[in-house]
Order: structure tokens, then sequence, then C-alpha cells
């Protein structure tokens, strides 16, 4: 028996994403769930995911999607395009205390809309990796004494099509963050999947080579919709696939397959 755990990336960015999370939260198709809590629904989805957890037998995690490339419209969250972040973060010329401050901002508006800390921490578009804002991240958890676990995408499992995209995202600071985290005593998942380019792609087909390839430990990112929402979404097509995939009876069936046993990272630490 093998355990890992699907977490579905992404949750209040919309109402489409935010619905699907829910349904696949509430049969045990997703184990957790990283949330944008910038987001102007952030605190109507946050009482959802509240009544959900108290509603259900099984456990589920919920965590914090650290986001500073995504950009909520009639906010004055700090945000930056992915390429100027980018040449910031490796230049070193990001603001330090504006990282810190925006962190702190997105922490506080988790633990005010949920009432506790967050079961672990992630970043929109893998950004908690990056130079400057690993060890500005690290600094803030330890002052809020975090006890949850950091995503880390060293040890990536993927198929050989991503390969290459796969070692990217290692090379992007996976494994300086793994090492980073590990100085610093901050728990982390063992294995990362789920990378592709969300182009015209079988995802029934992609994940159950993960899961053919699947360890014990690995953690496996999703970005499920249950619908198209209203304001444009590059990958609004791969994410209904998704959701589709999990929602049915073939998922349960690969997971089978496999020997697989669905659980949360933290129940595996």
């Amino acid at each position: 028996m093998k355990m890992i755990c699907y977490c579905a990336d992404d949750f209040a960015l919309n109402d489409e994403i935010s619905h699907a999370v829910c349904v696949l939260l509430k049969k045990n198709a997703l184990q957790a769930t990283s949330c944008m809590t910038q987001s102007p629904i952030w605190h109507k989805q946050a009482n959802k995911l509240r009544a959900l957890k108290a509603e259900i037998n099984h456990p589920i995690e919920i965590g914090l999607h650290l986001n500073f490339t995504h950009y909520f419209e009639h906010s004055n969250f700090l945000y930056y395009p992915l390429n100027e972040l980018m040449l910031r973060a490796w230049s070193r010329t990001l603001n330090k205390e504006k990282i810190r401050t925006s962190i702190i901002q997105q922490w506080e508006l988790f633990v005010e809309a949920l009432g506790t800390q967050p079961n672990f921490v992630d970043g929109h578009q893998h950004i908690h990796q990056f130079p400057v804002i690993r060890e500005v991240l690290i600094d803030v958890l330890k002052e809020k004494n975090f006890n949850g676990w950091i995503r880390n995408l060293d040890h990536t499992i993927s198929v050989q099509k991503y390969q290459f995209k796969s070692k990217t995202l290692e090379y992007l600071g996976a494994k300086k963050t793994l090492k980073l985290n590990q100085k610093n005593h901050f728990k982390t998942n063992t294995y990362f999947a789920g990378i592709y380019d969300f182009k015209n792609e079988n995802y029934a087909a992609l994940n159950y080579e993960w899961l053919k390839s699947a360890q014990n430990g690995l953690l496996i990112m999703c970005h499920p919709a249950a619908a198209q929402p209203k304001e444009f979404d590059e990958i609004q097509d791969a994410r209904i696939d998704e959701y589709q995939y999990f929602n049915s009876e073939q998922f349960f069936r690969d997971c089978k397959t496999f020997n697989i046993e669905l659980q949360p990272i933290g129940q595996m630490l």
C-alpha cells in the first residue's frame, strides 16, 4: 500500500474552482487544497470549507497558496508579472520588507477566515521556492511557530514527455528550498508530481502514469474546476478535464489498481 495525496491549487480563485474542490474533497478524491486568500471571494469560500470540514469524517488539509503573480482586480496587493518576479528574485532586487508584508497579509487573511494556521504552505506558480521569497517565508513561518509542512518540488515523478519541465522546476529553486526547510526543521512532502502543459492531454492516462510510478509520500498537484468561469482562464479546459476524471469511478479504480491509499501529507509525516 502506497500513501499519496492529491492537492488542488487555486481554491477561491473563482467559484467554479472552489465548487469543484469542495465536491472532490467531500468524496475523498482530493485530500488537500491550497487557498488564494487575496481573492474577493475568499471569505465566502472559506466558510464553505469550514462547513465541509465539520461535515466529513475523513481528514483533509487546507493550505496557503502564496501569491505574487496573479492580479486580483480592485486590490492593492503586491503583484508582479511572473517574468519580472523571476528577474527580480534571481537578481535579488526584490524588496524584502514588501515581500514580508505581503506574506503576513496573506497569512492573516487565512487565519481570520478559518480560525487556524494553514496545514501547509505552497506557492502560486511555485514562487515559494524563488530566491528572496523562500528566505523571507522561512523567517515569517518561524515567527508564526508554524507546525505544518511546505511543498517540496525536489524528487519529481514525471512522464517522459514532461521530464524537462519537471527538471526545470527542480532547478528553479527546489533543491535550495528543500535544504533551507531541512535546516530550519520544517517538514515537507517527499515526492512531487502533477506537472504537465495543460494542453491536449488525456488527463486520465497521464494520472495513470503517475500512479504507476508512485512512491510513498507522493504529493500530486492538480487544478480542477467544475465549469468555465466568467473570466478567461488559459487552462480552463484542462481544469474541467481534471474535474471530470476525479469525479469519476475510473479514478478510484485506478487508485485500486496500484494499491494506493489516499491520505493528507500531514498524516504521513
